[in-house]
């Protein structure tokens, strides 16, 4: 056995509150299978600062080529975007932008997709290919989107929001480092998270937070 991975829960200990690092943890270990069967993406909102993209940096670390980083907005503006997907576990947008989205299509397609999708790639005939990439956004805001006021978008995203950090907190400049030392611990505590996804049949644990943040995303859409 691997051991526990003491810097990782350290660090999520300053990060989430600790229901919201029962659902990252059913997250990251869902994002180990290549199913979309829990029908969601995961958001994690801070101000800056507080070491959210270290998670992207472990997941890397983790699932190598099987993860890609990029932009959730590309996703929806380019034509070539989903294929560039086609075979990865994860994509992972570290500085999610602001924007409006103009169309929520593709996003959706994604996180839902059940039959194989139409895929094309620049200069090629489009192709039909099963999907089973799932998506990680951290940033300063919230996922907004110019059209598409339904739940059906709102309710696919879990959004979770980081603590304030601490005034008087030094940060570690080899933290990315020591996590990924750990990384065959970290992999066992995601492993554990998807064990327990499976037992409650995909749906993931949300705060109570986390729940109202979903209302209020739908809300604020209407």
């Amino acid at each position: 056995d691997a051991p526990q991975p003491v810097t990782w829960l350290h660090f999520l200990s300053e990060l989430l509150e600790d229901e919201d690092i029962l659902t990252l943890q059913e997250y990251l270990g869902y994002c180990l299978l290549p199913t979309n069967r829990g029908q969601t993406m995961m958001l994690l909102k801070g101000n800056g600062g507080e070491g959210k993209s270290r998670i992207g940096v472990v997941m890397q670390k983790m699932l190598g080529d099987n993860l890609k980083n990029g932009s959730i907005a590309k996703v929806e503006r380019s034509p070539f975007a989903r294929a560039d997907l086609e075979h990865q576990l994860v994509m992972v947008d570290d500085d999610m932008k602001m924007e409006e989205l103009t169309q929520t299509n593709n996003i959706k397609a994604i996180v839902t997709a059940e039959l194989p999708m139409d895929l094309e790639r620049k200069g090629q005939q489009s192709y039909q290919a099963d999907m089973r990439v799932r998506f990680l956004a951290l940033g300063n805001g919230r996922m907004q989107a110019l059209h598409d006021r339904s739940y059906g978008f709102f309710r696919r995203q879990i959004l979770l929001e980081a603590k304030e950090q601490p005034p008087d907190r030094r940060d570690d400049p080899y933290l990315a480092q020591r996590l990924c030392a750990e990384k065959e611990g970290i992999f066992l505590w995601a492993f554990a998270g998807l064990q327990r996804l499976v037992a409650n049949n995909f749906h993931f644990t949300l705060s109570q937070q986390a729940q109202e943040n979903m209302e209020a995303d739908h809300s604020r859409g209407k």
